[in-house]
């Protein structure tokens, strides 16, 4: 027992390093601008170069895991990211830094998708939902501190030494873990990498209305984070004159809903059906896009209330995450877990490009299109749920 408390101490650690990264140069954006000389749209594109990276590489990482186990698979990721992250920090232009992105989420990615695996390889049921509630809270606790460490980072020195600080955190994650992380799939669970084989798997997949219907929720319902780090810089800092440490403050606090979230969630699932946990998620994702969009329309948008808007959808978010993820891994055996990881996050990440890319693209005038991206994708995420998780994989059963 201690040892298993260990290991998922360290897959805490290890994600928290990884998702540090999605969040804490934000405040910087403006001073990368300037100092790589290149626009502020362009410098927002390190947004969506590291989301597709992570929702690509997830396919060949997840069934890597599958095929040669958990541990390598994860060590090497967590020493990718560490690389790249130095990468970032060294960038002389913009492009340099965006492909130094790319390879910075190849790698943390792998803590995210082995990670999942792992809680599905020990633990069934609503022990694995209980379990990835948990573990989730990781995925929120970095990009709740790391804006607020962002914004120190570059008051102290500058928007270099946020990159050099997810490097020193993913290094030190990776020490602790060597001793410490151990195999979670035997030997002899383990298959070989057919790739025909491998791109069946993923058709089949797409054929069990159950797994694809939550990876689908989870996946529009969480793209709201996106729609609101892509456009927020621009809405709070340019438009509102929110100073780059108060908006760290401002990005710290949303993630503590969804923090808050997964563990009233990992609380719930002892009591209530999973489906009704997923179901009041969504619904507050949706609310919280209304008000932003009502806010807007009334001329009412000041900063505090569009964080209020989006702290009521992140907190939905952290109810239907982890709830999502353990029901669709549930769906699938636990020798093919690694591959389902993969294309669940895939389709997590590769919407949340598309999300962050629609919303880099558009005239920002305050936060009426931030309201409309917000409403849209979580209202996709609901009806997905209602439809095919409740009522066309319900009649499949």
């Amino acid at each position: 027992m201690a040892q298993r408390k260990s290991s998922l101490a360290v897959l805490f650690a290890m994600m928290f390093s990884s998702q540090l990264a999605l969040t804490i140069f934000l405040p910087a954006v403006p001073d990368i601008a300037k100092d790589l000389n290149t626009s502020l749209g362009r410098t927002q594109l390190t947004i969506p170069a590291y989301l597709i990276a992570f929702a690509l590489m997830q396919l060949v990482v997840g069934p890597l895991s599958d095929r040669f186990g958990r541990r390598p698979i994860i060590m090497g990721g967590v020493a990718l990211f560490m690389v790249a992250s130095m990468a970032c920090a060294m960038s002389t232009d913009i492009w340099q830094l965006l492909i130094a992105r790319f390879f910075q989420a190849a790698g943390a990615c792998a803590s995210i998708v082995v990670g999942r695996a792992t809680v599905r390889d020990t633990n069934e049921g609503k022990a694995a939902a209980q379990t990835m509630a948990y573990v989730a809270i990781a995925l929120g606790v970095g990009p709740a501190v790391a804006p607020l460490i962002g914004a120190e980072l570059v008051a102290l020195f500058d928007w270099r030494a946020t990159f050099f600080a997810t490097a020193a955190t993913s290094a030190a994650s990776l020490l602790v873990a060597i001793p410490i992380l151990g195999e979670t799939l035997p030997p002899s669970a383990r298959k070989r990498v057919d790739m025909l084989q491998l791109f069946r798997g993923y058709l089949a997949l797409f054929r069990r209305a159950g797994f694809i219907g939550y990876s689908l929720t989870i996946s529009f319902q969480s793209a709201l984070f996106q729609v609101f780090m892509t456009a927020s810089p621009v809405v709070l800092i340019i438009q509102l004159g929110v100073s780059p440490k108060l908006y760290g403050t401002y990005l710290m606090v949303i993630p503590i809903a969804f923090i808050a979230g997964s563990f009233t969630s990992g609380r719930l699932v002892r009591f209530l059906p999973v489906d009704l946990i997923v179901g009041v998620g969504s619904t507050l994702g949706v609310l919280g896009g209304l008000l932003q969009i009502g806010l807007a329309v009334t001329g009412q948008a000041t900063p505090s209330w569009i964080i209020v808007a989006i702290l009521i959808s992140n907190f939905g978010t952290g109810l239907v995450l982890a709830n999502c993820y353990a029901q669709a891994l549930n769906d699938v055996p636990s020798s093919f877990a690694g591959a389902a990881s993969a294309l669940s996050g895939c389709l997590h990440m590769g919407w949340a490009f598309v999300m962050a890319m629609i919303v880099a693209n558009l005239p920002h005038n305050l936060s009426i299109q931030m309201g409309l991206a917000q409403t849209a994708t979580t209202a996709l995420g609901l009806v997905v749920f209602l439809v095919v998780v409740r009522i066309y994989s319900r009649r499949s059963e």
